[in-house]
């Protein structure tokens, strides 16, 4: 890569693929710690051109000197070289000259584990929400995630900034691993509950709801989410919602209530 200013320039460094060696493949701009610009990539499937420049935003990582950015080709096409999700990762020349595999090898994203940068990374997201930078915010909690994927309060960050991000079933993807890894937590089940209600499968929604106040969900339902007032308009499920919602702040000035160990301070849905 070169740099002139704040613009940022890459080139493959070998030919392979559908790109020549020295072909331009990165282009953009620093914006503060973030790289604003085109990542153009390789692409598979049957009506796919062969390669394509697509939007990036990249962040880097000040523990270790990485460059993190998610892309996105277009539907039914796959890009050759990115790691599931869209992940693909920059790593620093290392010092004998050489650099490290842009992106992480089968079967998906993972970087070296490293708790403290993870964290970092998860409080760096938090910030971000806060600010009400949903995008910026899912990157930071993604690379959480990559770097401690045993963490499921970044699980249940990103689920909420996908669903501030109206984006239902990534949301869903994120609360299914955070279930896995903390079946107990009500927080997790009432986002469900959430995403559920904005896909209209009600049913589900419901289910959600009810095994998070079951597990002694404590939140004040005002204001309430967008999706969940669909549970709570539709004339099957309006009496036990309203119960239930009921319960759940109750809960709060319970005697003996505790706050949600995944409770974050940020708007949640």
């Amino acid at each position: 890569m070169t740099h002139e200013n704040a613009r940022v320039i890459g080139h493959a460094v070998r030919g392979g693929g559908c790109l020549p060696a020295q072909s331009k493949v990165l282009e953009g701009e620093w914006q503060g710690r973030v790289l604003v610009g085109q990542l153009t990539v390789c692409l598979l499937g049957p009506s796919c051109p062969p390669h394509v420049a697509l939007p990036l935003l990249a962040f880097a990582g000040p523990e270790d000197g990485t460059l993190t950015a998610y892309v996105r080709p277009q539907s039914g096409c796959s890009a050759t070289g990115v790691g599931l999700g869209g992940l693909v990762v920059f790593y620093p020349e290392s010092s004998d000259g050489a650099s490290s595999p842009a992106v992480p090898t089968a079967p998906g994203p993972r970087l070296k584990r490293n708790p403290e940068a993870a964290k970092a990374a998860l409080d760096r997201g938090d910030q971000l929400m806060k600010e009400k930078k949903w995008i910026a915010a899912v990157a930071e909690f993604e690379r959480s995630i990559a770097l401690n994927d045993q963490n499921w309060t970044a699980q249940l960050s990103l689920a909420t900034a996908q669903l501030m991000r109206n984006h239902p079933e990534e949301a869903i993807s994120a609360l299914d691993r955070a279930r896995d890894l903390s079946k107990g937590e009500p927080l997790i089940y009432y986002h469900l509950a959430c995403a559920y209600s904005r896909l209209g499968q009600l049913p589900r929604a419901m289910d959600n709801l009810e095994r998070a106040v079951g597990l002694g969900l404590a939140i004040n339902p005002e204001p309430e989410d967008e999706g969940l007032k669909k549970l709570g308009s539709d004339i099957t499920y309006n009496v036990k919602y309203v119960q239930l919602m009921q319960r759940a702040a109750n809960n709060v000035t319970a005697p003996n209530a505790k706050a949600s160990a995944g409770r974050r301070q940020y708007p949640v849905p």
